[in-house]
């Protein structure tokens, strides 16, 4: 039974899902040049493991991050976000406070305070141009999330060789989502980005 189908719906080929929205398989090798054709490929099982990882969970989720009221769990058990879904707009909370909105329209968007202003999510997280991984912008910098057959991994892009920074990954049992940050995500401002990515790219809605 799939709980989840995060790569059909994001745009991508779901390997444990034949019959998904994309039928481009994300498994063949790389072929978009250019400063992402350095990115790691998609082949093979897994990653190099995350050094000094921070993992967060999303807990209660039925079937999936948006059809009930989801807590983020982080690495002391504190409660982090709250995610709610009323008709066709899911709202972020933190400390019950509103931080930041999904609207699934035909196009959805995505804001939130003081990290993105209101876009298309489609253009937060920007298919490649292949269909083989996502891009996202922070702070003038580029980051690619990288989907796997264990999980989707968030890399630096750029004219320096990769770097991987994190992890989005459905546990084995389907009753979590871990989101596993490398120390240095933090330092770059990652975790909230990253948060808000694996709602979007964890769901049964198309966000482009």
């Amino acid at each position: 039974m799939f709980i989840l189908n995060p790569y059909a719906q994001a745009g991508w080929y779901n390997p444990q899902n034949p019959h998904s929205i994309n039928d481009n398989n994300w498994l063949n090798s790389w072929s978009h040049p250019g400063t992402f054709g350095a990115l790691p490929s998609s082949q093979g099982s897994s990653a190099p493991a995350l050094t000094s990882a921070v993992t967060f969970e999303f807990t209660s989720f039925n079937p999936d991050v948006l059809n009930c009221q989801c807590v983020v769990v982080g690495p002391t058990n504190s409660k982090v976000l709250n995610i709610r879904t009323r008709w066709d707009v899911t709202m972020i909370f933190k400390a019950e406070d509103p931080w930041a909105v999904i609207r699934w329209t035909e196009h959805p968007t995505i804001e939130a305070n003081g990290i993105i202003t209101p876009q298309p999510a489609g253009s937060f997280l920007k298919l490649s141009p292949d269909g083989c991984y996502r891009t996202m912008l922070v702070d003038g910098k580029n980051y690619a999330w990288v989907p796997r057959t264990d999980g989707t991994y968030l890399y630096s892009a750029g004219p320096h060789p990769p770097k991987l920074l994190a992890r989005s990954r459905l546990k084995r049992d389907n009753t979590k989502i871990l989101l596993e940050l490398d120390a240095e995500s933090f330092r770059l401002g990652l975790l909230e980005p990253c948060l808000i990515s694996t709602v979007l790219l964890n769901n049964a809605r198309n966000i482009d």
